[in-house]
């Protein structure tokens, strides 16, 4: 557990001043930063990453979406996660069962696909504060990825696509927020890596 021993939220304070940042357009993560060990997470860090997952799957407040709005909503970004996919690395395309679907995004298998992929990024941001649960998952989606003969540089095209639409989707990330979620997902998927081994 080492990797995320740093993850909790040890000091947070509810009342504390929310961290200003500046918004702007999401640059391109290098991918010597998905690929470079990271330190953990920090308290502000991991609220970067669920702060602006909110944003996006408002599950809490005045703009909370039923579980219909979610269910649809996952599925929408999980074809957009997809496209930036097979955008970034077209080859990839053919690591998956619905390599030959005509109308590939309007396809029920990678509508599926994507609104799981979307669904366990959701349930790996809600865990960032109870990492004893959420390690157990991620090896577990380590392990099913490591039979797939899933490696490193997927999970780093994979990170970057992640990092693209939800830039896109709040018409960009301040440099903050780019580092959080750059740090959280090297975590995440250094963890799913060893448990593939």
């Amino acid at each position: 557990m080492g990797l995320f021993s740093k993850f909790t939220k040890k000091g947070a304070s509810e009342d504390a001043p929310a961290k200003e940042t500046t918004t702007t357009t999401t640059a391109p993560v290098a991918t010597e930063q998905l690929t470079a060990p990271q330190a953990a997470a920090s308290a502000d860090e991991i609220e970067y990453v669920q702060s602006t997952w909110q944003l996006i799957f408002p599950i809490s407040g005045p703009n909370k979406l039923s579980a219909e709005e979610l269910n649809a909503k996952k599925t929408a970004v999980g074809v957009l996660l997809f496209k930036e996919i097979f955008s970034l690395a077209p080859e990839a395309l053919q690591l998956f069962s619905f390599k030959n679907v005509e109308d590939l995004y309007e396809s029920p298998m990678l509508k599926a696909h994507g609104k799981a992929v979307v669904g366990a990024v959701d349930a790996a941001v809600h865990l960032l504060d109870d990492v004893s649960k959420l390690i157990p998952i991620l090896e577990e989606l380590g392990q099913f990825h490591n039979r797939k003969k899933i490696v490193g540089a997927h999970y780093d095209v994979v990170g970057q696509a992640v990092v693209n639409v939800i830039g896109s989707a709040l018409n960009g990330l301040s440099e903050e927020q780019t580092n959080a979620w750059v740090k959280v997902y090297s975590t995440i998927k250094s963890v799913m890596l060893a448990a593939g081994e």
